[in-house]
This record gives C-alpha cells, sequence and structure tokens, in this order.
C-alpha cells in the first residue's frame, strides 16, 4: 500500500514522542499516515531522553513554539506528570499520563490513553474485558492504565503482578476504590484461573529477546498480549502462539490507541 509522505515546511507543527530507549516505538509509522490522511500539517518525531537529563530536555521541548504537545513511552509516564498544568480523570486515577498537548492560553492539559489501546487490541480479536478474569505483569503506568480501563470495561477480576510487590498492592488498591465492582488484588504470576494475560512490562522488547515472567501451561482458552511493540512476535507471543492462544501484539495495542491520542491533539475524528 502506498501512503502519502508528510509535508514537512516552515508551517509545519511538531509532536513528539519521549522515552529511553526510543528505537523500539513503532508510533511513527503509525501516527504519520493518519496525520496525513487527516489533512493536518504536522509530523510525529521520536526523541530519545535518558532519565538523567529528562528535566532539561522536558523544559526545552516545551518552549519550542511549534510542538503541539509529547506523547511519552517508557519509562517516563510518571515522571511528566508534574509538568501537566491540568490532568484528565483516567491520568489522574493512574498517576501518570501518556499524552500532553499545549492549550490554547499556552498551559498543558495530560492524560493517559495506553487503557484504550488494550481495549482496541481485544475488540482486534473479537473480544472485550467485561466478564474477563485477567493477569496482568507489571504495575508500573502502562500497567496501572490497563488495569483502569479494563476494569472500567466491566472486567470481573483483575489480577496484578509485579517485581515490586508494594508498587502491585497499590495498584489493586486504587482499582479497588474507582471499581469496587471489579475483584482486584497483588498475586503471583501464575496462570491458572485467568482467562486473559497481559505483559505490560518491558520484559521482551528488542534486544533483550526474554519471555515475560509467568508460570503455569498456557492453552487455548487463554488469550495472549503482550504490549511489547518491538519485536512484534516476543517470546511470550511464540509460545502462546504454539500453544493455540488467541494473541495480540504491541502493534495492536498501538494503533487502537493512536485515534484516541490524536483526536486529544485535536487531529482527527474527536
Amino acid at each position: 500500500m502506498i501512503v502519502e509522505q508528510a509535508r514537512i515546511d516552515g508551517n509545519t507543527k511538531l509532536l513528539a514522542i519521549i522515552g529511553d530507549p526510543i528505537a523500539q516505538v513503532r508510533s511513527p509509522e503509525i501516527y504519520n499516515p493518519r496525520i496525513v490522511t487527516a489533512g493536518v500539517n504536522a509530523v510525529l518525531l521520536p526523541m530519545q531522553i535518558p532519565t538523567a537529563t529528562f528535566d532539561d530536555a522536558v523544559k526545552g521541548i516545551m518552549a519550542i513554539r511549534n510542538l503541539m504537545g509529547f506523547v511519552v513511552t517508557y519509562p517516563h509516564k510518571g515522571r511528566v506528570l508534574p509538568y501537566a498544568d491540568q490532568v484528565g480523570p483516567i491520568g489522574q486515577a493512574v498517576g501518570a499520563i501518556n499524552a500532553v498537548r499545549r492549550e490554547a492560553d499556552g498551559s498543558w492539559k495530560g492524560d493517559m490513553f495506553d487503557g484504550a489501546g488494550l481495549i482496541g487490541a481485544l475488540a482486534s480479536l473479537g473480544q472485550s474485558a467485561a466478564g474477563r478474569h485477567i493477569l496482568i505483569l507489571g504495575a508500573g503506568g502502562a500497567g496501572s492504565a490497563i488495569a483502569m480501563a479494563l476494569a472500567a470495561a466491566g472486567a470481573a477480576m483483575i489480577g496484578i503482578f509485579d517485581l515490586d510487590a508494594n508498587r502491585a498492592t497499590e495498584l489493586a488498591a486504587r482499582l479497588q476504590k474507582h471499581f469496587p465492582s471489579c475483584q482486584a488484588g497483588a498475586t503471583e504470576p501464575g496462570v491458572a484461573g485467568f482467562d486473559l494475560l497481559i505483559n505490560a512490562t518491558p520484559v521482551g522488547m528488542a534486544p533483550a529477546f526474554a519471555l515475560a515472567p509467568f508460570r503455569g501451561e498456557l492453552h487455548p482458552g487463554l488469550t495472549v498480549i503482550d504490549i511489547v511493540p518491538k519485536p512484534e512476535t516476543t517470546a511470550l507471543l511464540a509460545l502462546a502462539r504454539e500453544k493455540g492462544c488467541p494473541t495480540a501484539n504491541g502493534a495492536a495495542m498501538i494503533s487502537g490507541q493512536a485515534d484516541a491520542v490524536l483526536a486529544f491533539f485535536g487531529i482527527g475524528p474527536a
């Protein structure tokens, strides 16, 4: 398929995606064709910002007058929160944001859209979150956003595993507070009793092609989603497909998230 390229000139508005590492992100190749199709003179650029220089770098890009805003990926989703003058309800519940936009008055508004992407990835499989028993590996910014979105979409039970047990417990408590009808708790990473497994950790990201931490046997009744964007088939997804599990990868999640994020920036349908 031939995709029209962005035309960059002196009037082009900038969007950035910031993270460290950044080479693995697929957002530029997914967002930019959508921006062109919407007829907007803008382009999304990847920017690698190490933690050690995070504050100076973010202040610098926010001073660029033709910057519309920026998308945030690992490991900066929590750290960027203080730079938003306003935070949307999901971002407040999660305690992290992954998109920040410049408002007309020069202030900055942020919110979290990782959960919207996961719901989209499920929909691509013809599935929904309603009534599901879900195990989430990772209680960071992405895992928190995903958990909130799944609970809002009617999940019956969510188990959370994180190497930092306190972080998993804290997320479970916030889930119960915001969505009391969803049973939530910190757990070990055993897949028994769950029908949806989500890897919301960076484990498996290139070049470290490792297997995300879980215990037990994968089976066809278990859907497996790995949010790692590259490689497209992580070790977890390769094993899941061998076992006959329905699967979706990071690209499916990014695609599901793209329209929501671009609408937040005023690009495409609201």
